[in-house]
Parts: structure tokens; C-alpha cells; sequence
């Protein structure tokens, strides 16, 4: 519970901001939304907050105001535009913490103009974004990656502590939304490989509730797998993250990447199988959902149909439940060196304290905590530097061939085959110079 009445300020009441805005009226502090779509206002006010008709009187008398609108772009028109925008409203030396995903870059945009074109140097800002989904927004169990002075951190420490299980520090303004970028590249690939995984599975006739349960009980179990195959197995396509969410992330991935000059392989194709699911009119769907992509159209519900096929038959097509393991191992192997040398490119984060992360939140996966610890102390991201990726490269190669044989798309695992043999390359160049050497 507050320790203070605390007052707050809240803008987007959406799935997980209103779980967030919900918490925290519930744990003692007097909160204040803002969004506009009035019925998540009313569901807001019916929980015990008070209604706000614009963001300037949303963020009036507050002591903190949080944003979780969905973009940038928002971000912007809440807090600068027109005469009912939260810079008119937010008291002198008040904090706006910003919980929305967003480039890096926008939280010094940011900082700029509330400095120089508003002349609101008072205003403390704070980059705090959150993972973790609606159930642990509701509860108050979000990773929040918070980055910013220490001392205005300090401050708002009551109402960070109130809405995350994990709360983390990562430094100067930007570091947080660093952290999160990082983070949703391991994410967004998993997401999308799961539904490879899941179509595999069933396009081959194995019984998919079985191959989830091996899957689960091996190293190619991820947060992502275990949380989205069922909505498969049950032909459950209720949006509890929309395929908008994690294709406006990935776009964030990609476009940072490209900027910076970092050759994002998973991530890019990842992004690209998210918008042939916008062409399949799925935007607003369960991202689940896009398992339908590798299915015949006439056949949508065909992985909860094989969720009733024969338990006794180990292959078909010579697909076996050890070969989506391995397509799953090999793609997450690659995904995961990819994140953390990324997240070694774009500075200012300690890799251990990423993993640390990672491991805690829903970008894991077994693979991801079974091969990065061994790689952290040379801090070289490469799969050539990767004890592991001799072995589950060569199984992904096997896995890739019997998909083409079939003629079953698998982008995902294409796209990381091909930084197994980028790879192998350098092993066979380091060979030559170390025997030239002798």
C-alpha cells in the first residue's frame, strides 16, 4: 500500500495500462485517468479511479503521471499538443514516466523539447518501459526496465515498486527503452516461432498436445511457446496481445537496427512474417493466430484438430517431434546470440545484468539460459564463439531440409540456418589463421 496518498496521473486504460492504473488504485494511491475510448474510462472509474476528459486535467495536482498510450507518436500529441496537453497541466518539478515502448532515440526528443520548446526544464522525466503482459499488469508483477537520474528514480520508486515483481535500473535516459528493445527482439522471434513450430506439427499429423508436452520438458521450451500453444490447441483466438502489439515492437527493433547499422537477421524476419499477417487481415487478432499462416486456408483450426490425432505415431514425413525441437533450438540459439550482440552494439547495458533479465522475463527460453552464460565472459557475440551451435546448427540443418522436402515454409528457420553457415565461415577463416600462425 502507498505509504502516502500518493496522486497519479494515467493516460491509456488499455489492456495492460488499465490493468496498471487498476493496481494501482487498489494499492492505496489516488489515481487520475485519461483515455479516449470512454468505456475503459467508466471500466477505470468503476474500479475506484476518477475520470479525467482530458489529459491536461489528468495531469493537474498530480505527483506523477504515466503514460501507457501506444506510441510514439501519441506520446507526443499527449504531452504537447493543444491547450488540453499534459505540459499545460503537470505541476512544477512533477515527473512524467514514460511506460510506453518507444525508439530509443524519442526519450532525448523528448527531453529537448520539454527543455527548449516548452521551457519545462522542471519537468522530470523518467524511461521506464514494462513487459510482462495483462494478467501481471493487473497484479502488479511487470518487469520494468527504469532508467533515468538516480535521484528522480529515488522518488518514484513507491510507484514503480507498486506496479512491477522486477523492477531494474539501467542507467542515463534511454537505457530502459534500450533494455526493452533488446528484450522484444527475443520476444517477437519467439512468438512467430512458436507458431512454426505448432504448424509443422500439425501439417505432418503428429498429435500437437503431445509434441507441446516434449517440447516442454526439452531445451526448446520458451516463455512464448508455453504461453501461446494452447490458444492453438484450443482454437482460441480471444486477442490477449493483438498482433498490432508486437509488430509495432518489432518495427521498433527493425528500424533502430537499420539506423544503427546492425545486421538484425531473426528480428527482420520475424517482422516480415508479422505483416504477411497483416495482409491476412489479423492485425487485431491473437498473434497466436498466425499459425494459420502455415496452414492451408481451408484448414485454420488444424492444429487443435491434431491435438486428438495418434500419440503412438513418433513421424510422419520424417518430422518427429525431436525435429521441431531441434527447428525450435536452432532458431532460438541464433536468436538469442543475436539479441545479445545487439544489445552490446547499442551500448550502456551490462550483458550480465541483460541476461539476468532476459531469464526473469518473456523473452526466455531454455536456450537462451542454457548458452549465454558460457558466452558472457569473452563478451563476443557470434555463433562461432558458441559452444552449442555445432550440434544444434547441424540437427536445424537436418530439420530445414525435411520442411523443404515437404514444402513447408519456415522463414524463421531459414533465417537462422543462414547465420549458422555465416558462422561455420568464420570457424573455417579463425582455423586457417591459427594454423598459419604456427
Amino acid at each position: 500500500m502507498a505509504s502516502t496518498k500518493l496522486t497519479v496521473g494515467f493516460a491509456g486504460l488499455g489492456a495492460m495500462g488499465g490493468g496498471m492504473a487498476k493496481n494501482l488504485v487498489k494499492n492505496g494511491f489516488e489515481v487520475t485517468g485519461f483515455d479516449v475510448y470512454q468505456p475503459l474510462v467508466d471500466s477505470f472509474v468503476e474500479a475506484g479511479g476518477k475520470p479525467a476528459k482530458t489529459p491536461k486535467e489528468a495531469a493537474s495536482n498530480v505527483d506523477f503521471f504515466v503514460s501507457m498510450v501506444a506510441n510514439a507518436a501519441q506520446n507526443s500529441n499527449l504531452l504537447f499538443e493543444g491547450e488540453d496537453c499534459v505540459v499545460k497541466g503537470l505541476g512544477k518539478g512533477k515527473t512524467f514516466i514514460l511506460c510506453s515502448t518507444t525508439p530509443p532515440s524519442f526519450l532525448h526528443e523528448l527531453r529537448k523539447r520539454l527543455d527548449e520548446e516548452f521551457s519545462r526544464p522542471d519537468i522530470k522525466l523518467l524511461d521506464c518501459p514494462v513487459s510482462g503482459g495483462t494478467i501481471r499488469a493487473a497484479n502488479g508483477t511487470l518487469s520494468i526496465f527504469s532508467s533515468g537520474p538516480e535521484e528522480h528514480l529515488d522518488e518514484a520508486k513507491e510507484v514503480l515498486e507498486c506496479m512491477s515483481g522486477n523492477l531494474y535500473r539501467m542507467g542515463g535516459i534511454s537505457n530502459g527503452t534500450k533494455t526493452k528493445t533488446v528484450h522484444q527482439l527475443l520476444a517477437g522471434t519467439n512468438i512467430i516461432t512458436a507458431s512454426e513450430a505448432m504448424g509443422l506439427a500439425a501439417t505432418v499429423g503428429l498429435n500437437t498436445q503431445s509434441v507441446v508436452e516434449h517440447v516442454q520438458s526439452s531445451d526448446a521450451d520458451s516463455f512464448m511457446f508455453s504461453n501461446r500453444a494452447p490458444h492453438m490447441i484450443n482454437n482460441d483466438w480471444t486477442a490477449l496481445s493483438a498482433l498490432g502489439i508486437i509488430l509495432k515492437d518489432t518495427g521498433i527493433v527493425t528500424d533502430v537496427a537499420r539506423a544503427d547499422q546492425f545486421p538484425a537477421a531473426l528480428a527482420n524476419t520475424a517482422h516480415y512474417c508479422y505483416l504477411q499477417g497483416v495482409q491476412a487481415g489479423m492485425l487485431r487478432d491473437d498473434d497466436a493466430k498466425l499459425v494459420q499462416l502455415y496452414l492451408p486456408s481451408s484448414h485454420g483450426d488444424l492444429v487443435a484438430q491434431m491435438s486428438k490425432a495418434d500419440v503412438k505415431m513418433n513421424s510422419s514425413h520424417q518430422v518427429s517431434r525431436d525435429t521441431v525441437v531441434d527447428l525450435l533450438n536452432g532458431i532460438h540459439l541464433a536468436a538469442s546470440v543475436e539479441g545479445m550482440a545487439f544489445c552490446k552494439h547499442l551500448g550502456g547495458i551490462d550483458r550480465k545484468l541483460m541476461y539476468e533479465i532476459i531469464v526473469k522475463a518473456a523473452g526466455w527460453s531454455r536456450m537462451y539460459e542454457k548458452a549465454i552464460p558460457g558466452m558472457l565472459e569473452k563478451d563476443s557475440w557470434s555463433l562461432a564463439d558458441c559452444p552449442e551451435a555445432t550440434e544444434v546448427g547441424k540437427k536445424l540443418s537436418e530439420a530445414v531440409e525435411k520442411c523443404r522436402k515437404i514444402g513447408y515454409p519456415c522463414p524463421m528457420a531459414a533465417a537462422a540456418l543462414q547465420q549458422f553457415h555465416f558462422a561455420g565461415l568464420r570457424d573455417k577463416e579463425l582455423g586457417s589463421l591459427s594454423r598459419s600462425d604456427r
